[in-house]
């Protein structure tokens, strides 16, 4: 759907920013696809060159079999009503109402008045907004706003959306409600989503794949289950560490235990392997932290413990876990 080709985009001034250096990268078609990397990685500017907001100094892009590069103006607007866009502070005109908002880019293609409406329509039911047709904007809630946003984004029934941070400004509780709307999206409309964040959570919620960005450099490209199981770079295992930090805290209670922090994938997440390695090593095991998420459909069970006991056992049983398919990391 998506393909970088030796980008490299910068910015010059002052102080010259090397925003996107040799990026080479495939975003497959129908899928939610993850950008995530710190402030200053290069995610914003490499999702504004998808669209050509941003023109790349070297490289191709082409989206859809189409090289954006060597377009013109003209084929360049063609183009763009193919690829939705949202935005972190939603963008939306404050003297136009729900539906003037939604109308908009209708009105630009030239679309008829009976078009407008039934289309209108069609969206503010999809994103849950018919009860605020006639409301403006600063009678709407963020995540109100943002439902806006992705109603005008797929207006001209677009083949892309891309998201610049979309969530970023909300709540938790609305951050969640908004993901799932898009995966519903998805999943309805089987169109193609390119999420720009740098929120692990957001990426662990609702993306299929995955791209780590820093300083401009694409550090690792994967499936989301891989990439959070076993990190490949340095600028991953750092993110990751943090969001393990915040998510699954604790510390052994006594020096001489072995603290271990164990990842559990898919059918592994449901079986008894920590009962069958308590019976086979005669060890005592402390929980400290248990945890199941989902990565998509995909369970994801992250587990804390501490081991008191001989030291050749404890080293059989790590063994005996790895052996077993669960990732150990031994964090003392």
């Amino acid at each position: 759907m998506i393909i970088f080709k030796n980008v490299d985009r910068t910015f010059a001034g002052k102080d010259t920013v090397h925003a996107l250096k040799n990026i080479n990268l495939n975003i497959p078609e129908g899928k939610i696809f993850g950008i995530i990397g710190q402030s200053g990685a290069g995610k914003s500017t490499l999702v504004r060159c998808i669209n050509m907001l941003e023109k790349p100094d070297r490289g191709d892009i082409i989206v859809d079999g189409v090289l954006m590069n060597n377009l013109d103006a003209k084929e360049l607007r063609i183009e763009r009503k193919k690829i939705g866009m949202i935005f972190q502070h939603f963008n939306l005109l404050n003297s136009r109402t729900v539906f003037g908002n939604i109308a908009f880019p209708l009105e630009l293609a030239g679309a008829s008045k009976d078009e407008i409406k039934e289309k209108v329509q069609n969206l503010v039911s999809l994103v849950g907004l018919t009860d605020k047709l006639n409301a403006y904007p600063e009678q709407l809630s963020g995540g109100q706003k943002q439902r806006v946003g992705i109603a005008r984004a797929l207006a001209t029934e677009p083949k892309l959306l891309l998201c610049d941070e979309a969530t970023s400004a909300l709540d938790p509780e609305t951050t969640t409600s908004v993901l799932k709307l898009l995966q519903e999206i998805n999943e309805k409309l089987q169109l193609t989503i390119v999420i720009i964040t740098h929120e692990m959570s957001v990426i662990q919620e609702i993306c299929d794949k995955v791209a780590v960005l820093e300083n401009g450099f694409l550090q690792e490209v994967g499936p989301v289950i891989d990439v959070f199981t076993n990190p490949q770079s340095v600028a991953t295992q750092r993110m990751l560490q943090g969001f393990l930090a915040t998510n699954y805290k604790a510390q052994p209670s006594e020096i001489s235990n072995t603290l271990l922090r164990l990842t559990f994938v898919d059918k592994k997440t449901h079986d008894p392997i920590i009962s069958q390695m308590v019976r086979a090593y005669e060890l005592d095991v402390n929980i400290l932290f248990g945890r199941v998420d989902q990565m998509k459909e995909t369970p994801f069970g992250m587990l804390l413990i501490e081991l008191s006991g001989n030291h050749e056992k404890k080293e059989n049983a790590i063994t005996y876990l790895r052996n077993n398919g669960v990732k150990v990391e031994v964090l003392n």
